[in-house]
Order: structure tokens, then sequence, then C-alpha cells
């Protein structure tokens, strides 16, 4: 069963668009909070918290419609999500085949870098 179908563009799109936008509206806040803070916004400017979460969701919402209002930026979305559903996800069977194979490669290469660092260690005792 395929999570992304190509029916449901529109609605995959849009969830992205809006993901986005909450995030620039979100980054906005943080950075204009930690404005606040370096320079003593809070003290200076009246209503500062006011003020920062709204010059975030103007932030958010502007993001928002200049991407859905941007031709090319649009049809790049759409692009990408008509090559995001021909992607050939792999079954859980062999992910988790994979992710043992790698869980037990990552422990060797541990267990021989550990080797290394404790023989370098006596060499360097036994030298000084």
């Amino acid at each position: 069963m395929a999570l992304v179908k190509s029916e449901d563009s529109k609605k995959w799109i849009n969830s992205f668009v809006a993901l986005c936008s909450i995030l620039i509206g979100f980054m906005a806040i943080r950075f204009l909070q930690q404005m606040g803070e370096w320079f003593d916004l809070e003290a200076k400017v009246g209503n500062f918290v006011f003020l920062v979460q709204g010059v975030g969701v103007v932030a958010g919402v502007v993001t928002f419609f200049s991407i859905f209002r941007s031709k090319p930026a649009a049809s790049h979305l759409q692009e990408v999500y008509d090559e995001l559903v021909k992607v050939v996800w792999p079954d859980k069977d062999s992910v988790v085949k994979v992710t043992i194979g790698i869980i037990i490669g990552l422990a060797i290469v541990s267990v021989l870098f550990v080797g290394v660092d404790w023989m370098f260690r006596e060499i360097l005792q036994l030298l000084y």
C-alpha cells in the first residue's frame, strides 16, 4: 500500500506548503524574541509580545500565499510530487534486514576502532 498517490497531489502539496509557512512563522517569532532579549526590546517597545507574534503570523501567511501565487514554485512542487509518486518504497522485511545488517556492521567497526585506540594508548604509555 503506497502512502503517496498521484490523485492526492493537491492535498500533499498544500500540506507541505502549510508546514513550511508555519515553520517560517515560528522562526520569525523565535528570531524576534531573541532580538528582544539581546537588545531589551521588551522594556522599550509596548506590547512587544503581541507585535512579535503578529509579525510571525504575517510572515507565515505571506510565505504561504507567495508560494501559491508563484507559478514556477507551484509547478516545481508538482514536478517534485510527480517524481515522488514514482519512488518504489521498500517493504518492512527488507528495511528490518538492512537495519540489522547496518547495526552489526557498526558494532564490528566500533570494536576495531576501540582495539586500535587501546593498542596505540598502550604503545604510547610504553614510550612515555
